[in-house]
């Protein structure tokens, strides 16, 4: 059973639904039959830590995400119990796994996040925020920090009425919230024509991505660091320093170009003066 678990999980297009099955049959196995008889089967598990990403095909399906968690065998459907596959993600403390999910349930697109209605958004948001409250005690400090700006993002999302004027809301915005703050340029960056304007809402927006980014290098490299000196990651150590090496090179190069020379918070008060006196030119 293993051994076809692991077949088709090497394929570019798995058999999802005798994934499932394989999936369940093992989860079957493991909460009937003593823990140190499957001892022999933990190293190399196919069906532990299971990452899959199906795509859309032709027929119209929509883009889906499964996973599983180091200590079981349990897969976990994101489309076919939503509640489920989030309570899942946050419990495990991996913010890669809850970035994934996110990424299909709600999108990092500002045109299809509108396209969400509003029940959908609230529905989300009693997830992510039951999830955090039930479990908060045992998160990691990152996994905290990243559910509550992924949870005030939602929240935005769930009380920002499209007709309101963009500009608006984010002179609203009293700091710096990535998420928040682009979506809110790209909105304005659809209605603006004047061309200086434009540069510097996208130069922001370049920006914003950046910062973004490096805090989940830097989160990144803390984890894998962690992982090889408590000996708990499946890699070789060459493979785990090389990882390290590779995201510590990006850190410098987006610290370097975008972070010591330039003042994220002066840029973003000077576009917001901009954005406010071309307001108040449009009308």
């Amino acid at each position: 059973m293993l051994k076809e678990a692991k077949i088709l999980l090497k394929k570019e297009s798995s058999d999802i639904n005798q994934l499932k099955k394989l999936s369940n049959a093992a989860v079957a196995i493991e909460e009937t039959t003593e823990q140190e008889l499957l001892k022999e089967f933990n190293d190399d598990h196919p069906l532990r830590e299971v990452n899959v990403i199906v795509y859309p095909k032709k027929d119209g399906s929509e883009v889906n995400y499964l996973f599983s968690l180091s200590d079981s065998s349990e897969l976990y459907d994101v489309k076919e119990d939503r509640e489920k596959a989030l309570y899942q993600a946050i419990k495990s403390s991996d913010i890669e796994i809850i970035k994934h999910l996110l990424i299909i349930v709600l999108s990092d697109n500002a045109k299809k996040v509108r396209k969400l209605n509003s029940d959908y958004l609230k529905e989300l948001e009693t997830f992510l925020s039951k999830g955090y409250k039930e479990l908060e005690k045992n998160l990691s400090k990152d996994m905290k920090n990243y559910l509550e700006k992924k949870i005030r993002f939602v929240s935005f999302l769930c009380d920002f009425k499209y007709q309101e004027n963009p500009i608006e809301s984010f002179a609203s915005q009293a700091d710096v919230d990535y998420q928040i703050d682009k979506f809110l340029l790209s909105l304005i960056a659809e209605n603006t024509k004047e061309k200086e304007l434009l540069s510097k809402i996208n130069e922001m927006m370049e920006l914003l991505e950046k910062h973004e980014r490096f805090d989940e290098l830097e989160y990144k490299v803390r984890r894998l660091k962690s992982e090889l000196e408590g000996g708990k990651s499946k890699y070789l150590a060459e493979i785990m320093g090389a990882s390290i090496k590779e995201r510590e090179r990006e850190m410098r190069e987006i610290e370097e170009k975008y972070i010591r020379p330039r003042n994220l918070i002066n840029e973003r008060n000077d576009l917001l003066k901009q954005t406010l006196a071309f307001k108040r030119y449009i009308h």
